[in-house]
This record gives structure tokens, sequence and C-alpha cells, in this order.
């Protein structure tokens, strides 16, 4: 298993340098307009109150101004870039670890060593894990480098907490495709399924927030990863943590299992 994921860590390696570079880009650009805005005068949070309550939870969260660098942060960058941008991409990632060896045949190969299905799946999986510790590593350090540069100040903790928890976040969404790429044998279906799987979760999150339906909304990860919660009010939710956690285990559990009563 650990052969798996090692090999499987070093081949994903280029993909995380590139991810991370891009992600510095887009915070330093991010973070760069931040003084701009504040001297335009412009009443930000008066045009936020004015959004509709689906829109606004949609690419702003819950945080209720723009104006202090936290709010900012969360609207500009963690709801949209990491709530969903970053969920579907490893939804993605993942869904291409087993549907890709079954699709090009070089799941025979793999299989027909001593190693059981289980340790195979599990050992895919494992492999998405330094690749998402290292883009947060790399983030967390850029947005706060970046903040300090525009002469702005920022709760380390908080920010850290922010990143630690998007790892779980994270690796919850990698399971979906986890669990849909154990299910098929195209990859493009598997990451189509798993995109749509993401994708769907937060529309329901934010279609049904505050409803009548809100309790639908249970149903999606997005629902327990608030990242204006802990990086505006330094308020985290060990509860959700633990539901997240336990979403991964699951995920992979019945991967696992899927993948192993199905035929190659």
């Amino acid at each position: 298993m650990l052969e798996i994921t090692t090999f499987e860590t070093e081949r994903r390696l280029r993909g995380s340098l590139l991810l991370s570079a891009a992600l510095i880009a887009l915070i330093a650009l991010t973070v760069g307009l931040f003084p701009s805005i504040q001297e335009a005068g412009v009443d930000f949070d008066a045009y936020l109150e004015s959004l509709p309550d689906e829109v606004s939870r949609a690419f702003v969260g819950n945080v209720t101004t723009l104006t202090t660098i936290e709010g900012y942060l969360v609207s500009q960058l963690y709801q949209f870039g990491w709530v969903l941008l970053l969920a579907i991409y490893y939804a993605y990632a993942a869904a291409s670890t087993i549907a890709g060896e079954v699709e090009r045949g070089t799941a025979d190969v793999t299989l027909s060593l001593p190693i059981t299905r289980t340790r195979f799946v599990v050992g895919k999986f494992l492999a998405l894990f330094p690749n998402v510790v290292l883009v947060n590593a790399v983030t967390f350090v850029a947005v706060y480098v970046s903040v300090v540069f525009v002469g702005e100040t920022i709760d380390t903790i908080d920010l850290f907490v922010v990143h630690a928890y998007s790892i779980v976040y994270l690796l919850a969404c990698a399971g979906i495709g986890l669990l849909a790429s154990a299910a098929f044998d195209s990859i493009r279906r598997a990451q189509t399924v798993a995109i749509g799987g993401v994708f769907g979760m937060f529309l329901l999150d934010t279609l049904t927030f505050d409803t009548d339906y809100d309790w639908l909304g249970d149903l999606a990860f997005s629902r327990y990863f608030d990242p204006g919660a802990i990086l505006v009010d330094g308020d985290v939710s060990w509860n959700d943590f633990a539901l997240l956690l336990a979403a991964v285990v699951v995920l992979v559990i019945v991967a696992a299992e899927l993948f192993e009563r199905r035929d190659v």
C-alpha cells in the first residue's frame, strides 16, 4: 500500500507545485487589490446587504463586512476558491485514480501482485493527502506574507486553522471522486459524477440555507466548512470537523468495498 502511495505521490508532485504556483498568483492579486478597494470609498457593505440571500451565501458566505481583511479574504478567496473550486479539483483528481487504471488496463497488472483491492484503493487515496497538505501549507504562507506586505494584520492561528480544517473538507470531497472512480470504468464518467456530486452539494447547501428545506443542506459537505466563522469570528465547530473526518473514512471504506465486489 505504501509503495502505491509513494509512487502516486511522486507522480502528482508536479501538478501540486503548478497548482500551488497558480494559487500564489491568485492570492497576490487578490490581497494586492485590498488597499485600493479600501481607498475607493465605495460602500461595499451596503452592496453586500443588497445581494439575494442565495448569491450572498454562495459567493460571500456568512461574512457581514468586506472592509476587513478577514471578511475580504473569505469573500474573494476562500468561499469560492476553497469551498467550491478546490473541492471540485480534488474530486476530479480522485475520480481518475482507479477508473484510470481500469480504463488503461494497468489495474490488472497491479492487482496481479500480492496486494488486495482494498489496499489498492486506500493507497491511491492516501496519495492525495500530501498533495492537499502541500497546497494548503504553501497558500497559508502566501496569504500571510501578502497580508503583511500590504500593511494589514491577521490572526495567524485562525488563518492556520482555516487551512488545516480545509484539508479534511477537501479530502471528503476527494472521497466522492474516489467512490465514483471505484464505481465506473470510464475516467470521463467518473469525473463527471464527481464534479456533479460536489457542485450539487454546493448548490444544495446554498439554495436550502435558512429555508424550510434547510435540513437538506445538511447532506452537503460545504455546510460543515465555514471559512468565515473561523477567520472572522475565530469560531471552530469541532463537531462539524468530526463529521467531515467520519465522511472521509466512510467514503474510502465504501469505495474499497465496492471495488472488491465488482468485476474489472
